[in-house]
């Protein structure tokens, strides 16, 4: 059975093969006929992507390093530890904090200075909640938006690219109607659609650009506010734990 098969699979792969150099072919001859303004497309697609691939490898790293489910289980153990002392637990943990240089564990580190702070000045319930809170935000305000640092770019990127292939397309209408006036022969039609078609090449170039970029935008935007809600959520268990 394998040896009949061999035949058809060699046939599908010279298929595949031939199929995908063609499509690079074409790709090829597309960008060159898209023009010049086919090359800072080019760029900003490769900035894009840069951009994609260091903002999910920042965010992976600071989830990774700790996660927030090992803090709320440390902080469970130092508990049971101490026999529900929040002081020496609130201790154990920051001195636990310290050694991790991660945004998370700042943040949770303030939490519990703020703790033993409200503790020291006889605060209690909501006042002493109220009192972490403020803190606690204030601290996540400063460092959580460098999760977001350069994210904006795709936005821009989405919109320039658009307005790049637009641009080209208008260049090349105009390069195309000044030759049809030129022309001593008059026009013809297929002449016409072979210029407006590589005229139009450039604005689908910088669709392919815009499209991915909007939507690399959106994931990586809502795979940074996954992890900011996991850390407001750790915040908030520690927190009532701390003054229950």
């Amino acid at each position: 059975m394998f040896r009949h098969g061999k035949p058809f699979l060699l046939a599908v792969l010279f298929i595949l093969v031939g199929a995908a150099t063609s499509s690079a072919t074409s790709i090829v001859e597309y960008f060159i006929m898209g023009g010049w303004v086919m090359y800072p497309i080019l760029v900003l697609s490769v900035v894009s992507w840069g951009i994609t691939f260091e903002r999910v490898t920042v965010v992976l790293i600071q989830k990774n390093k700790i996660k927030v489910e090992k803090i709320l289980q440390l902080f469970e153990e130092a508990l049971k530890k101490h026999n529900n002392d929040r002081i020496k637990a609130s201790d154990e943990m920051l001195a636990f904090l310290k050694t991790k240089n991660t945004l998370i564990c700042q943040i949770m580190e303030t939490l519990f200075i703020k703790y033993k702070e409200g503790h020291q000045k006889n605060m209690e319930g909501s006042e002493l909640r109220e009192w972490i809170h403020t803190s606690v935000e204030a601290k996540a305000a400063v460092l959580l938006p460098r999760l977001e640092k350069n994210l904006v770019g795709l936005a821009v990127i989405s919109n320039v690219s658009t307005l790049m292939g637009l641009f080209g397309t208008v260049i090349g209408m105009i390069e195309s109607f000044q030759a049809m006036a030129k022309s001593a022969g008059g026009v013809k039609a297929d002449e016409m659609a072979g210029g407006i078609a590589i005229a139009l090449t450039a604005t689908a170039g910088g669709l392919c650009v815009a499209v991915p970029s909007l939507i690399l935008y959106n994931w990586v935007k809502a795979f940074v506010e996954n992890y900011v809600i996991s850390i407001e959520e750790c915040t908030v268990v520690v927190t009532d734990a701390l003054v229950a």
